[in-house]
């Protein structure tokens, strides 16, 4: 293509070295700008423009590029006086209601840009661009149903489009109606037979219904279609897997990996399997190795630190649950494993750090800190316990268990008369936690509070 306008392009390029004026046509100037832009020279683009409209003022190509440009820099003002200019000029230029809908769209006001969109099909012989955008600015609104019809039509009117079927199937699914993904995935076929997208979707849509025999038909016939097509023989593995037949799943994942470069997810279920076939040695290798490949694999680093865990290993399990942290530092599924370790090993002080480590990466659930509260009664830091149960009861007011508590670090730090109101306030709600009871027996004594 480039061979076409070269000539112009070299010329033009001459004239800058040279600051020299010559004339250009306006096609010659839209071909030149083109240039530019596909090899992202966009200051030498701006330029095109510009002198192309100081010799050709009005000439709508020059003018749409140039708003183009201005919209693709973020400056929606001045592409959008272009544009208006233009429709003026040309009010049926399908061109000028695409850009103002992508203006309305960039600024989230996708309402009017489907209204724009609407506008345009009025004079548009090709319809089939406009009903994608439409479909993409409903989708974007989360309106499925009405993104539907539009990505239905972009489909009728090209079976091989399929990010259109994506996208509709993707609507289909939100609005729970998988049984119409099923149907067009059907008519797909009728004409494409072959059609392995299509077979891998249905394959999917029939997994998520449980219609395992007919997802892996589906699978099948997606493989028929293309036998390197990694995809159909993962999920094919999956539904193998979930079907007990795991040496069929192995096979299945193990065709992925000669097909392409090894993969730490394909990797970990292949060990994952082994391990449901009782083979341990061939399970930790596998995880191993998907490890090696990913070091943020946090499934294959919990499944692993399990193994060594039912074997009673802490010692094993303590040192893959540290390199596990090194790899995957904001991992809420590591840190909750590393603090189950640490605190069935009497590691408190570590456990006291993993739960905290959890609530600040987000994680405000109440586990964590109860998890905190249970690591530092068992050290009797009750100083510690008292301001974490403080701060807890901020978060979670109605927690009847701080208040009890709190109570008991209050008398185990010699504040019995404030240790009063919070054990009230327990009190008259439930009794007290049989944990908390045999931690803090003073609150069970009814003495406590009598002297």
């Amino acid at each position: 293509m480039f061979r076409e306008y070269k000539e112009s392009v070299l010329k033009f390029e001459d004239m800058l070295r040279t600051n020299t004026n010559l004339y250009f046509d306006s096609t010659e100037f839209v071909n030149i700008t083109h240039h530019y832009i596909d090899n992202a020279n966009f200051s030498l683009a701006e330029k095109a423009i510009s002198m192309g409209l100081q010799q050709h003022p009005n000439n709508i190509d020059l003018m749409l590029l140039s708003s183009e440009l201005l919209i693709f820099n973020s400056n929606y003002d001045s592409a959008y006086k272009i544009l208006d200019i233009v429709e003026e000029i040309d009010p049926i230029n399908k061109e000028v209601y695409l850009q103002k809908a992508t203006i309305y769209s960039k600024n989230n006001l996708g309402q009017k840009a489907i209204e724009i969109l609407k506008k345009a099909l009025d004079f548009s012989d090709d319809k089939y661009e406009i009903w994608n955008m439409i479909g993409m600015e409903f989708l974007l609104l989360e309106e499925y149903n009405s993104a539907i019809p539009f990505f239905e039509k972009c489909i009728k009117n090209d079976s091989d489009d399929y990010q259109s079927l994506y996208n509709l199937i993707f609507c289909y699914e939100n609005v729970n109606r998988d049984k119409d993904s099923i149907v067009i995935l059907n008519d797909i076929l009728e004409k494409s037979p072959y059609s392995k997208i299509a077979w891998h979707q249905l394959g999917k849509i029939y997994s998520k219904l449980n219609m395992n025999k007919e997802a892996i038909s589906s699978f099948d016939f997606a493989i028929i279609s293309d036998d390197e097509f990694t995809s159909a023989y993962i999920e094919k593995g999956k539904l193998l897997e979930k079907d007990g037949k795991y040496n069929e799943a192995i096979n299945n994942y193990k065709i992925t990996i000669r097909l392409n470069e090894p993969n730490s997810f394909i990797i970990m279920r292949i060990g994952l399997c082994y391990l449901k076939l009782k083979n341990c040695k061939l399970g930790k290798k596998f995880l191993k190795k998907a490890i090696r490949i990913d070091s943020t694999n946090e499934s294959a680093w919990i499944e692993l630190i399990d193994l060594y865990l039912k074997d009673d290993n802490y010692r094993h399990a303590s040192y893959l649950i540290d390199k596990a942290i090194s790899s995957n530092q904001e991992s809420i599924k590591i840190l909750k494993k590393s603090f189950e370790i640490n605190y069935k090993k009497g590691s408190f002080i570590q456990a006291i750090k993993n739960a905290e480590n959890l609530i600040e990466l987000g994680d405000l659930k109440w586990n964590n800190w109860k998890n905190i509260i249970k690591c530092l009664i068992k050290i009797k830091s009750w100083d510690k316990a008292l301001k974490t149960g403080l701060k807890a009861k901020k978060i979670f007011p109605t927690k009847v268990y701080l208040d009890y508590l709190i109570s008991g670090c209050l008398i185990k730090l010699g504040k019995k008369n404030e240790a009063i109101y919070f054990f009230q306030n327990a009190k008259k709600i439930k009794k007290i936690p049989q944990k908390l009871a045999e931690n803090f027996p003073e609150l069970v004594n009814e003495k406590t509070f009598l002297s």
